[in-house]
């Protein structure tokens, strides 16, 4: 079965040998490869050329004006052919099995319209982490950030077809913003719970980094409406998600409220409503547990901002 390998590059001179060579030692040889240059300004266009004559005939390039990851990943399903599409982000890499072993499950398990694998996150201090899927669990994975990412997954290019493709307009969350619509579309899923994906977290300079608090608002935006979506769909069956999701974007208005209280407020309000308890753990102690029961959500920000104002006076 040919698969199609579609590789946004912006800024990627010192990866983009890496990933593309992950591609070229694939088992699966039956691949139509490119690579988007998304408008770069490094020297990734001499990168390309030169891989080009490393891997005569086995890979094109097609380069744009700078768009964006999403508009680069959509250019790149328009040229190219096959019935799933492996994406994969420059500074990231799959082992050899990885398209191959995904497409054998794809097989078994009646060609879902998306197959999710775990991955290994490496970190900027060189810390590897697993990150592994809640197979099974297709609503909670989506929530809670556990069903795979962009390079790790394995796309039907049918189902994206029909939930038209990647939103150009996100900046962040672009992979789980489409998964959630595969799901709303009534999207099969199969689980390959073996780490082939290794994601390299930049501390800059990646396709689709954008400023933090924008990435919040995005990622609150995203569970809100997954959280509408279930309630609308099935309030009592979907109803340990929904508190999940209440938890999730309260841990956001949190970080959100440091930089701007009104807008965590007037989120909270929309997003969370009453009746809401936050849960104990590491984040959140019993006081703040308790203040925010006794006070609610704005008077114990509020409580706490002063609080911390007062700290750092003390300290001057």
């Amino acid at each position: 079965m040919r698969v199609a390998v579609v590789i946004p590059c912006h800024n990627v001179e010192a990866h983009l040998p890496s990933a593309l060579g992950s591609v070229m030692a694939q088992t699966n040889s039956d691949l139509d490869v490119v690579c988007i240059d998304d408008g770069s300004t490094d020297g990734t266009a001499g990168v390309l050329l030169d891989l080009q004559e490393r891997f005569p005939g086995r890979f094109r390039s097609i380069r744009q004006e700078n768009l964006g990851a999403s508009a680069a990943r959509n250019a790149g399903l328009r040229s190219t052919t096959g019935d799933y599409v492996q994406f994969l982000d420059a500074d990231d890499t799959i082992d050899p099995d990885k398209i191959a072993a995904q497409i054998a499950l794809a097989k078994v398990s009646g060609y879902p319209d998306l197959v999710v694998g775990d991955f290994e996150q490496a970190m900027p201090n060189g810390l590897l982490l697993p990150s592994l899927a809640l197979v099974g669990q297709p609503w909670m994975a989506l929530i809670k950030t556990r069903m795979g990412t962009t390079s790790s997954n394995l796309w039907s290019r049918s189902a994206l077809d029909v939930v038209g493709g990647w939103n150009e307009d996100l900046a962040s969350s672009q992979d789980y913003d489409l998964m959630f619509r595969l799901l709303k579309n009534s999207g099969s899923i199969a689980w390959d719970a073996h780490i082939r994906t290794h994601v390299l977290k930049r501390a800059s300079g990646s396709i689709s980094q954008t400023g933090v608090q924008a990435n919040w608002d995005r990622y609150i935006a995203l569970r809100r409406a997954i959280m509408e979506y279930l309630r609308t769909l099935d309030p009592e069956r979907y109803a340990p998600e929904i508190e999940t999701l209440r938890q999730y974007i309260f841990m956001a208005l949190r970080i959100v409220a440091a930089k701007d209280l009104p807008k965590a407020i007037e989120e909270y309000r929309q997003s969370i409503g009453h009746h809401f308890k936050p849960e104990v753990g590491r984040a959140i102690t019993e006081r703040y547990a308790l203040l925010h029961t006794l006070l609610g959500f704005a008077t114990t920000e509020r409580l706490l901002q002063l609080t911390k104002r007062n700290q750092r006076k003390q300290h001057a």
